[in-house]
């Protein structure tokens, strides 16, 4: 029998959507999630923290919902090559980071007590918030730029998204504390 062939395993190769989309997804995790898992919160039952009520909160939840709504967005805005993958790797990079911070706060059994008693967890919290600048950011990069991708459409998504989360941050997260 005469010797078969093998040809050595190539490596995975992704879509550029996908891979900009991962890649600013779990770095925006690992930027929220600094800022979860450290904070130092005011205890209120077995398990439970308090969303601290005021500018803190605000403070608080400021670099999550930034970092899941704004730059998982904007990252594979900029960096890929078509419209197309422009809108899949921004949709991929706040779904992922948006999941991880939600998994990881979940597991860690990270509960904030919001407005009437309401239990939940702060990675989904800080999600929730961040899904509206997300889809600003997304919307803006595709109406406001000639091409809808690069560096100028990811600039767009940037400054759209942080301009609808500023009012987020400041006017709704007091009023959950």
């Amino acid at each position: 029998m005469p010797p078969v062939y093998d040809p050595p395993m190539g490596r995975i190769r992704l879509a550029p959507w996908l891979r900009r989309g991962l890649e600013a997804g779990l770095f925006s995790a690992v930027l929220a999630l600094a800022t979860v898992l450290t904070w130092r919160w005011d205890t209120v039952g077995e398990g439970l923290r308090a969303l601290p009520p005021g500018l803190q909160g605000s403070v608080l939840m400021a670099l999550p919902v930034l970092s899941i709504g704004v730059f998982a967005v904007a990252y594979p805005i900029g960096l890929v090559a078509t419209r197309h993958d422009a809108i899949l790797g921004g949709i991929a990079g706040f779904l992922v980071a948006a999941d991880v911070v939600a998994i990881v706060t979940v597991v860690s059994g990270l509960r904030v007590v919001i407005l009437d008693g309401s239990i939940v967890a702060v990675g989904l919290l800080a999600a929730v918030l961040a899904l509206v600048p997300a889809l600003a950011g997304l919307l803006a990069s595709q109406l406001l730029s000639p091409v809808g991708f690069g560096r100028r459409a990811g600039g767009w998504a940037a400054i759209a998204a942080a301009i609808v989360a500023t009012p987020i941050l400041v006017l709704v997260v007091p009023l959950l504390a």
